[in-house]
């Protein structure tokens, strides 16, 4: 594999800027850097009256025009970037933004909603699930899902080490972003048929890369607007930043149900359009192929009695996919997507007996040691594998060296180097900005994860249970093993009663105030929503008129901290 030397970011405009800091300069593979020309910043007319962004984050943003107004279809990460492509939809035209359809719940389609909405009250379209999806997101596993995904984004890596996020140039939220996604007004569970602004549209439900997907036909110009279920890099089958199993096998069939309506432009949510109703044919299927071949193939192996492992070596695409643009792996992976649906049919248990039951970890770390002749070989064998050019085997053994001797500066100086190491030669941009930022992790001492500003309107969108119904996941339960008590919740603003049981180890919460709480909360849902996002501290919230407790504050203060805080 050849690489490029990376001196500046105007990767294909010349070297015209002052390259970056000699820290930051990588190498990188050259299929990467070329992958960049996709995300060229600009409005690209598909056909009359429809337009796509593209290149102001990871996804694009559609406006169709319509004979008194416009529709906007996906509305990127953050309102700064939405404002930055409204501004530049405004140069075409003046119109009002009569709808906004989301195609699916990810952040990069649906956290700059509130640019938009020019007017009050504006309609948004999207699956009868979205908002469900929005939610957990939000409220039940943010901590994880912000962590991984800034590893896997690269959002803290210099210019250098990231060179792209293989569909889109890169994810524009920071710590100073502010993200609002509208609530779906409008929704719809199979098929909706729709004319707005004089424009014919079909919503349909189209699981695939999330269960909310959508797209949307407009048959009048034989476009489809596709949302995340095709872009140009192999699709992200499973996602490293974490994710419930994505039933391939649909996502699939929906590519098939795509390529029978004939299309004479596609618009993906990511990367550019394509034109011409053969092309497109051939593309959707050649698409829906890759996946079921990867589906299919890795049941079929599974089935001979085949491990994860076995079936990554085992499984590869035919030649004809894997010479396809579109399906080289700058999203996705086969390797990843193998092993996904593995988990996915039959757990995590791969079915080798030695996996049952794996001694602790430092257990296997200190046999690992012993095998080596002693801590200090191990770490030799570790530096001796990586002066050899086999960076993986390094980073395997630095895992046990990290339990052993997790303060070592020749460890963590290892580690580091084999993760870089990875990285310097890996074109998928999820693997090489996931090496490089925990290479930062680990030598810097980088916390990945920020606190997302969410807008305090965006909050009071969100049902108060969904900020509830967190909460058992934050117990700290070897600290409750002999507590039974109850804390009650008074909403005044809304009238609406909890109760917040912790039960020797497990926390509930259920509608109602049971009668042996040991103290009620009384509040509104717009403080308690802003305590639990961590925009409010909740003693200034008690030592104000926000917050009241009814009953014994130190008992309800000492349930409270039974929680997990979250940063």
């Amino acid at each position: 594999m050849r690489y490029l030397l990376i001196l500046c970011f105007a990767l294909l405009a010349g070297c015209d800027q002052d390259p970056p800091a000699q820290s930051s300069i990588q190498l990188a593979p050259e299929a990467l850097v070329k992958q960049s020309d996709l995300f060229r910043k600009g409005v690209e007319q598909v056909t009359d009256g429809v337009y796509v962004a593209i290149g102001y984050g990871l996804a694009n943003s559609i406006m169709l025009e319509g004979d008194d107004g416009i529709i906007i279809v996906d509305t990127m990460e953050t309102e700064a970037e939405a404002r930055a492509v409204l501004a530049e939809f405004r140069k075409i035209t003046d119109k009002p933004i009569k709808t906004i359809i989301y195609t699916h719940n990810h952040t990069d389609h649906v956290f700059g909603a509130n640019a938009f909405a020019e007017s009050a009250g504006i309609p948004v379209y999207a699956h009868d699930s979205t908002a469900y999806y929005i939610n957990r997101v939000v409220n039940q596993i943010r901590p994880i899902i912000s962590t991984r995904s800034m590893r896997m984004f690269g959002n803290h890596l210099p210019q250098g080490e990231l060179i792209n996020d293989g569909i889109g140039p890169h994810l524009g939220v920071t710590p100073d972003s502010s993200l609002f996604a509208l609530p779906p007004t409008h929704t719809f569970s199979d098929q909706l048929s729709l004319n707005i602004a004089g424009i014919e549209l079909e919503l349909v439900h189209a699981p695939g890369e999330t269960e909310d997907q959508i797209f949307v036909w407009l048959p009048q110009k034989q476009t489809v607007l596709t949302g995340d279920n095709i872009y140009q890099a192999f699709p992200n089958l499973y996602t490293i930043r974490g994710t419930y199993y994505r039933d391939v096998k649909q996502w699939a069939n929906t590519l098939d149900r795509v390529r029978a309506l004939g299309a004479e432009h596609l618009v993906p949510s990511h990367t550019r359009p394509v034109h011409g109703k053969a092309q497109i044919a051939s593309l959707l299927t050649d698409y829906s192929d890759a996946i079921n071949f990867v589906h299919d193939q890795t049941l079929r192996h599974m089935n001979k009695g085949l491990t994860p492992d076995q079936i990554v070596e085992a499984v590869t695409l035919p030649p004809h996919l894997a010479s396809n643009p579109w399906l080289q792996e700058f999203y996705g992976k086969v390797s990843w997507s193998t092993r996904s649906v593995f988990d996915g049919y039959l757990g995590w248990f791969s079915g080798n007996p030695s996996e049952l039951q794996p001694a602790p970890q430092q257990q296997q770390a200190e046999d690992m040691a012993a095998l080596a002749g002693g801590t200090d070989n191990l770490l030799n064998k570790a530096k001796d594998a990586l002066a050899q050019g086999n960076a993986q085997w390094a980073l395997v053994l630095s895992d046990h060296l990290m339990v052993l001797l997790p303060e070592h500066e020749d460890v963590r100086a290892l580690r580091a180097s084999a993760l870089r190491t990875l990285a310097a030669a890996e074109a998928n941009p999820n693997a090489r900005n996931y090496y490089f930022t925990v290479a930062r992790e680990v030598q810097d001492g980088l916390n990945p994860r920020f606190r997302l500003h969410m807008d305090p309107d965006f909050l009071a969108s969100l049902p108060i249970e969904n900020f509830l119904t967190a909460m058992p996941a934050l117990l700290k339960a070897e600290e409750t093993y002999e507590v039974d008590s109850a804390l009650g919740f008074d909403f005044r603003d809304s009238s609406k009663q909890f109760t917040l049981r912790i039960r020797r180890g497990v926390a509930k919460v259920s509608d109602g105030l049971d009668s042996d709480v040991v103290a009620t909360v009384q509040t509104t849902e717009a403080t308690w929503k802003a305590i639990a996002a961590g925009i409010q501290n909740p003693a200034t919230a008690l030592a104000g008129e926000d917050l009241d407790i009814d009953g014994s504050t130190l008992s309800a203060l000492k349930i409270l901290g039974y929680f997990e805080k979250i940063d």
